[in-house]
């Protein structure tokens, strides 16, 4: 038995949100601000009683809608649909003849044999009579407005507003919702079949000396195993507690072992400890253990102390670590403490949650931890008692790290568009790619290896080599000033956010490029492709553009593919600025600087036509530094040939940079057209 989907209608940016969960592990990644807690709280919310829905939950814009159907219904007729529904969720539990129907019979709304789906309903609404009531006080106290009503609203919610529990019916040929709804389902009948317990991202972590994290859960952790002792064990920990006015050095002996075991048998903390080692949570030089310090009946919690061994001999506390070890150590008693819960009453499905674990952790912690914590839960999803725990994970993280070293099948991303949320599961990318499974297998391997941050990204520039690789920073940074000045002198150009001030990652992948494509169209950001216009001749020979037929370019050929053209490049450079743009990818390739001029083949031909000055000027230092061949200046004027002279494209980069920066008022380089255009295009919103 699996949760398989989650439908949410308007709780916070999951306006109209549907999300397929995975059975093992769900990663669910997405930029800031995407929704990834809010798809953990409205289960937490709906779910525990511990937690209720509230005013400032409900998407924004459904807000107004409630407050205009409440203002404006009138008071001698009941309310046409007897309930309005502020937020609501369903959950679709798939079920196969190998589950138990004890628990989830009670849900079941027809006895079709193909029909393996029960649909759980959790509605927040407002009933007909409690909407006439606040319909009633908004004419008394005369809220006249949206914000007024908010005001009010946000104090007095659960007064007006409660939440339902129903069974739904389901049609299993259309995939659909029926009308059809059960009686008003209990909290408990709920629980056998569905809870959630995890581990949020306000972790109370800090390596101040007062603070004693650790320690406080290791207590907690203490206390759910010692319901698992057998007899005798817990009565010779109960004897001690008993006995603590009299507690001696022996006694902190016999808890130490009950605590961290011998060499002959385990303790109390060995698998927790065990465990953490394993995930690399220590240094080589350092072990865990727990030391009782007794002094009065509070015998675990004030008084038992999380102390790191150092070679043996050196006992240091717990706040004498960094952050991220804290961060790791923390988390996995908290994974334990928690899946000990679980085991000890479990539900037909046991969901545990992970808000970002990357907090406070170095790179290598995080690689870590996403590496073991699958076959860690696993193991938790064996038979317990003749009942297998079924056990689904849901971890949310913005960490290109944890994202690298995680199996691209298990992840979720959300697209955050205007008010609402899109959730995709990785492993549909797949479909999107057809019959080129080689090219999603090429960027599944190039970004598990380089580049993760994608997923993060708001922009993307994808390069070809190591030039311009060097030179992009610099060339974005020229071409923000630029449109700086130009707004100085017109008022009028729009105010775009500086390239430089955007979160845009940039990306060397050679001449294959159009191969991510599909990548970018499923992850939804804009990008921009700069590449060479590779001109060839009929026998696909390098040549100049003026005596080109076509182009040896992937990318470009993969952009523009149904365009048969006798003359390709004729057509290429003909193309205007917004028809080189599809699906908010835009490719930029070289052109004529001027109408009608010359037209570059690559990018450091179009370099040595823009910046022939800047050239000469530093024409002993470019040479010095083995950035270019002996040349005659005279020789600028052919820059398709001159562009044969650079021996090293890195050191020729390096080497303009540094040029450039020390030219002070004299001459700099320039960027060339089809780059500016290129970045004008991505700089806009």
């Amino acid at each position: 038995m699996i949760l398989e989907k989650m439908h949410v209608k308007n709780f916070r940016l999951l306006q109209d949100f549907e999300i397929y969960f995975n059975n093992e592990i769900s990663l669910i990644i997405g930029k800031n601000n995407c929704g990834k807690t809010s798809v953990l709280v409205i289960l937490d919310k709906m779910l525990n009683d511990n937690t209720k829905i509230s005013w400032n939950d409900i998407n924004i814009e459904h807000q107004r809608v409630l407050y205009d159907k409440i203002k404006n219904i009138d008071d001698n007729s009941p309310f046409e649909s007897n309930t309005l529904e502020a937020v609501t969720m369903y959950l679709y539990i798939k079920y196969d003849d190998s589950d138990s129907y004890e628990n989830i019979q009670k849900f079941m709304m027809d006895l079709e044999v193909d029909n393996n789906m029960i649909i759980l309903e959790f509605v927040c609404q407002i009933t007909d009579d409690k909407i006439h009531a606040l319909n009633k006080i908004i004419k008394e106290k005369e809220i006249r407005d949206f914000t007024a009503f908010s005001k009010y609203i946000k104090k007095n919610f659960s007064s007006y507003f409660e939440i339902k529990k129903y069974s739904r019916g389901f049609d299993i040929e259309k995939k659909e919702i029926t009308q059809e709804k059960s009686e008003e389902l209990e909290n408990k009948d709920i629980a056998k079949v569905i809870k959630i317990d995890g581990i949020r991202a306000d972790r109370d972590v800090s390596n101040d000396d007062k603070n004693r994290v650790l320690s406080k859960l290791s207590e907690q952790y203490f206390t759910e195993m010692r319901k698992l002792l057998d007899d005798t064990k817990r009565s010779d920990i109960n004897d001690i507690f008993d006995k603590l006015e009299d507690a001696t050095r022996q006694a902190d002996d016999t808890l130490n072992v009950a605590y961290n075991g011998t060499n002959d048998q385990d303790g109390i903390f060995s698998k927790i400890f065990k465990t953490i080692k394993e995930y690399g949570g220590v240094e080589n030089n350092i072990n865990l253990t727990v030391e009782s310090s007794i002094s009065n009946a509070n015998l675990i919690g004030n008084h038992t102390d999380f102390i790191y061994k150092h070679n043996g001999e050196y006992s240091l506390p717990e706040t004498y670590n960094g952050l991220g070890y804290l961060n790791l150590i923390g988390i996995l008693f908290e994974i334990e403490t928690k899946l000990e819960i679980i085991k000890t009453n479990p539900a037909d499905i046991n969901i545990l949650y992970i808000e970002e674990p990357e907090a406070h952790t170095h790179p290598q912690l995080q690689y870590i931890f996403i590496s073991h914590i699958k076959e860690h839960i696993n193991e938790y999803n064996t038979d317990y008692a003749n009942k297998k725990l079924n056990l689904q994970s849901i971890i949310t993280s913005h960490s290109a790290h944890i994202v690298a070293k995680s199996n691209f099948d298990d992840i979720i991303y959300l697209k955050k568009q205007d008010n609402s949320v899109e959730a995709k599961n990785f492993s549909s990318l797949n479909n999107e790619y057809g019959a080129e499974q080689d090219a999603f297998k090429f960027v599944k391997k190039y970004l598990t290896l380089d580049r993760c941050e994608l997923f993060f990204a708001d922009k993307a520039i994808f390069i070809e080599g190591d030039t311009e690789r060097i030179l992009m920073p610099a060339i974005m940074e020229k071409v923000d000033k630029e449109n700086k000045e130009k707004r100085k002198e017109d008022n009028s150009l729009p105010n775009y956010t500086p390239l430089l001030s955007q979160k845009i990652s940039i990306v060397e992948v050679g001449a294959y490029s159009h191969k991510f494509m599909p990548f970018f169209e499923f992850i939804g950001i804009k990008a921009l492709i700069i590449t060479d216009i590779d001109a060839v001749d009929e026998k696909n020979k390098k040549c100049r553009v003026a005596d080109a037929a076509k182009t040896s370019n992937a990318s470009i050929n993969d952009f523009f593919k149904n365009k048969n053209k006798i003359n390709f490049i004729e057509y290429l450079l003909k193309l205007k600025s917004e028809n080189k743009v599809k699906n908010n990818i835009r490719i930029a390739y070289q052109i004529p600087e001027s109408e009608g001029g010359y037209c570059a083949r690559s990018f450091e031909d179009a370099f040595v036509l823009l910046n022939k000055e800047f050239i000469k000027e530093n024409k002993e230092s470019l040479r010095n530094y083995g950035s270019l061949k002996k040349f005659e200046e005279n020789e600028l004027d052919n820059p398709f040939d001159f562009a044969s002279k650079i021996e090293k494209k890195t050191a020729f980069a390096s080497t303009l940079l540094y040029y450039d920066i020390m030219a002070e008022d004299k001459i700099k380089w320039k960027v060339p057209k089809y780059i500016k255009e290129g970045l004008e295009w991505l700089q806009q919103d």
